[in-house]
């Protein structure tokens, strides 16, 4: 029996090539908003750390190795990764943070309908993470 080794094609070499390099983007879109997140009331960092782990995870081992290697967010990381742990020291940040970027927001826009769905949103944030489990015990910081 003579086997040939089948060739990929070009069209799946590209895909695959595509599909890293747009997890990588994604990865990279996300990191800018954890950072954002960090330094601005109001944004909530956490979903879109995670969210950059997962498309690193799939497009670069340095950028992946990156993020569970810093000092803040990799704890957070791998915590979160081993125990879907949202820490209890993370939502009272998230949470207060929230609390002062919307009334920032009414008072400077004075908009009842802007306010509201951006409340919407940090409402729907704050559902999200409190879905998980808490920890005191675990420092992010």
């Amino acid at each position: 029996m003579n086997s040939v080794p089948s060739k990929i094609s070009p069209f799946e070499v590209q895909s695959s090539t595509l599909k890293k390099y747009m997890y990588m983007a994604l990865g990279f879109a996300a990191l800018f908003m954890t950072y954002v997140g960090v330094i601005t009331p109001g944004i909530p960092f956490a979903v879109f750390l995670i969210t950059a782990a997962w498309a690193f995870s799939k497009s670069s081992e340095k950028w992946h190795n990156y993020l569970y290697s810093h000092s803040t967010f990799g704890p957070f990381l791998y915590n979160w990764e081993t125990e879907r742990i949202f820490p209890r020291k993370a939502r009272y940040l998230m949470m207060l943070s929230m609390w002062v970027s919307s009334t920032i927001i009414w008072v400077t826009t004075k908009s009842i309908h802007f306010t509201g769905a951006v409340v919407i949103i940090m409402i729907l944030a704050i559902l999200w993470t409190n879905r998980y489990p808490e920890s005191s015990s675990i420092n992010i910081s």
